[in-house]
C-alpha cells in the first residue's frame, strides 16, 4: 500500500513539476512577444506595411517557439499518450479488417465507376445482374445461364466489397445491352459442313431481325460515345479444324443480356430440325463472351 502511495506522489510531483514550468514558460513567452509586439509598434521610422509583415513574423515565431517548449516539457507523456494510441489503433484495426476492407471496396468502387444497379457482371465466376449496392457489400441475381455442371441457377447472391480489390470484374453491360454469344457445333468430317453453316446463319439472323433497332441503337452508342469500332451486328460463322475427323462451327451473333439461354436453344432446335438426320451433330460447350 505505501509503494502505491509513494508511486502516486511521485506522479503528481512530476506532473505538478511539468505544470509549473509549462505556467512560466508560456508566461514568459507572452511576456517577450508583448513587448517585441510594442517595440515594433512603437517605431515610427517603420511603413504599416513592414509592421505588418514583422508583427506576422513575431507571431508565428511565438507559435513554432511555444509548441516546440511544450514538446519538450511534456515529451514524454506525449509519447506514453501515442504510443497507447497506436496499440489501441492496431487492435482496432485487426478487430475490423473484413470490415475496412469492405469500405474501402466500396470506395475503389464507386470512385472508379466499376458498376452500377443493373450492370451485368462477373467476379471470382460469380455472374449475374446486381440489384443492390451499400458500404459493405453488392447483391446480384445469378445469371440463368445454362450449365452443365451447375443445376441451380438464378439465386440472389451478395458479394463482400472487398472482393473488387483482390477480383478483376468483368461488366458485360458497360458498353451496352448485348454480348456476343458463341453457339459451337460439332460435326463428322464427311458431314455437310455447308449446309451446316446455312442453316446457322439463317437462325441467327432470324433472330436479330427481332431487335434489329436496339442493336442499331447500341452500336451507335458505343462507337460514338465511347470511341470503339460497331460492335458486331449480325451472324458469324467460324470454321475450325480441331482434328481430321471434326470439323467445329462456331455461330457468334449479338445477343440481348439475359436472353442468351433462350436463344441458344432454339438455334440448336432450328439446327436439329433442318439438319439431315444422316449427319452425325454434337453440340459442346456453348458460351457468350463481352
Amino acid at each position: 500500500m505505501s509503494e502505491i502511495h509513494r508511486f502516486l506522489s511521485e506522479i503528481d510531483r512530476a506532473l505538478l513539476r511539468d505544470i509549473i514550468i509549462t505556467l512560466l514558460f508560456v508566461f514568459t513567452l507572452i511576456l517577450l512577444r508583448t513587448m517585441v509586439r510594442k517595440a515594433i509598434l512603437q517605431r515610427n521610422s517603420l511603413e504599416p506595411e513592414t509592421k505588418r509583415r514583422w508583427l506576422g513574423s513575431v507571431r508565428n515565431v511565438a507559435l513554432l517557439i511555444f509548441a516546440l517548449g511544450i514538446t519538450m516539457i511534456w515529451g514524454h507523456e506525449i509519447e506514453s499518450f501515442a504510443v497507447s494510441l497506436v496499440a489501441v489503433a492496431a487492435a482496432f484495426v485487426l478487430a475490423t479488417r473484413e470490415m475496412l476492407l469492405c469500405v474501402l471496396g466500396s470506395v475503389y468502387r464507386t470512385t472508379n465507376d466499376l458498376c452500377r444497379i443493373g450492370d451485368w457482371i462477373e467476379i471470382d465466376g460469380i455472374k449475374g445482374q446486381i440489384i443492390d449496392m451499400n458500404l459493405f457489400s453488392t447483391s446480384l441475381v445469378e445469371s440463368n445461364q445454362a450449365c452443365v455442371e451447375k443445376g441451380n441457377v438464378g439465386r440472389a447472391i451478395t458479394i463482400p466489397n472487398s472482393m473488387f480489390f483482390s477480383q478483376p470484374v468483368f461488366n458485360e453491360s458497360r458498353l451496352g445491352n448485348f454480348v456476343t454469344q458463341t453457339v459451337h457445333i460439332q460435326l463428322q468430317r464427311d458431314d455437310n459442313w455447308e449446309l451446316a453453316e446455312q442453316i446457322l446463319l439463317e437462325s441467327g439472323n432470324q433472330i436479330i431481325s427481332e431487335y434489329a433497332d436496339k442493336l442499331a441503337r447500341n452500336a451507335h452508342k458505343v462507337t460514338h460515345i465511347y470511341a470503339l469500332e460497331a460492335p458486331l451486328q449480325h451472324a458469324h460463322v467460324r470454321l475450325l479444324l480441331n482434328d481430321v475427323d471434326h470439323v467445329s462451327l462456331l455461330l457468334q451473333m449479338p445477343c440481348p443480356f439475359g436472353k442468351s439461354a433462350q436463344i441458344e436453344q432454339r438455334i440448336l432446335r432450328e439446327f436439329l430440325r433442318k439438319m439431315p438426320q444422316t449427319s452425325s451433330v454434337r453440340s459442346v460447350n456453348n458460351k457468350s463472351s463481352t
